[in-house]
């Protein structure tokens, strides 16, 4: 079932053309982590990187249970020729094969590794980002959940845009009455719950790892800077807001914004909205380095 969802692909790939005019040079890394953990991550390299660059940590979309894909190579390369920076793009471990907490070991790991090993990287460990967008956000707001108690981890900021924050809750739960009675979005839950499902396992969806809403407030408190972008047209869009304002509320600095127009997905995927979310992404990690 999990290798059927993933054949399917509603926006397309991206043309040869366009991935061959990329910027940069990509190279493909196994790292070996201090958790234990052997991670898959594409590196996006400038032609000239300069000494103590900022390192931008990729986590991308798919629900967990689909890889990274050549729309994340493209969103890497455009953030890596605008901001001059070295970018990992974490093609971390897939549910149903390896469910929770799988993920979030790698996620963590791999963004322990970038600090451990600025220096031999050539970057700046003060000018470390970590970037998730829908999976890859909660896998974001777990490291950080995790560095709470850790306090290795130091990133200049954090992106995490519609990501799910709460697997306890059953995808049809969060429609509105009337979006219970379209048929497309009855549907599009119940692949939700399928994603959900995969990726929790046998495992207690309340813990905060994989729930990062059900934090408490002096975890939460430690997050560094964040940007946290919601889409209007998303069944996560209230959730998504609701963790943000939870951070808020802890005390942390939260850049927040709803692009009404975009659908679940879109900045990768470059369908309406994109370019007024990527021009956020950008202004907000100039802005922290």
């Amino acid at each position: 079932m999990a290798n059927q969802v993933r054949s399917r692909d509603r926006f397309g790939s991206v043309s040869p053309e366009e991935l061959a005019a990329l910027p940069g040079t990509e190279t493909e890394l196994w790292i070996e982590t201090a958790n234990g953990c052997e991670i898959h991550v594409f590196e996006e390299r400038p032609d000239t990187l300069p000494p103590k660059a900022a390192l931008l940590l990729n986590f991308h979309g798919g629900g967990f249970i689909k890889g990274r894909t050549d729309r994340d190579r493209r969103y890497c390369c455009t953030l890596m020729e605008r901001l001059n920076c070295l970018v990992w793009d974490v093609d971390y471990c897939l549910a149903p094969e390896k469910a929770f907490p799988a993920a979030v070991h790698e996620s963590y790991g791999i963004a322990e590794y970038a600090f451990d090993h600025a220096e031999e990287l050539g970057v700046d460990p003060e000018k470390i980002i970590l970037a998730g967008h829908s999976a890859g956000g909660n896998l974001v707001a777990a490291a950080c959940i995790q560095n709470a108690e850790t306090h290795k981890l130091h990133p200049c900021c954090v992106l995490m845009e519609y990501f799910p924050v709460d697997n306890t809750v059953n995808p049809i739960d969060r429609l509105s009455p009337e979006l219970k009675q379209d048929p497309f979005w009855v549907k599009r839950s119940a692949t939700e719950k399928l994603y959900t499902d995969f990726y929790v396992g046998d495992a207690d969806p309340a813990q905060p790892l994989c729930s990062p809403i059900k934090a408490d407030e002096a975890a939460l408190s430690t997050f560094p800077d964040c940007l946290i972008l919601s889409a209007g047209e998303d069944s996560l869009r209230d959730n998504t807001e609701a963790f943000a304002l939870r951070l808020i509320k802890a005390g942390v600095c939260v850049t927040a914004q709803r692009i009404p127009e975009a659908m679940h997905g879109f900045t990768s995927n470059r369908t309406p909205g994109w370019e007024r979310a990527l021009d956020a992404h950008c202004k907000f990690f100039r802005e922290h380095l």
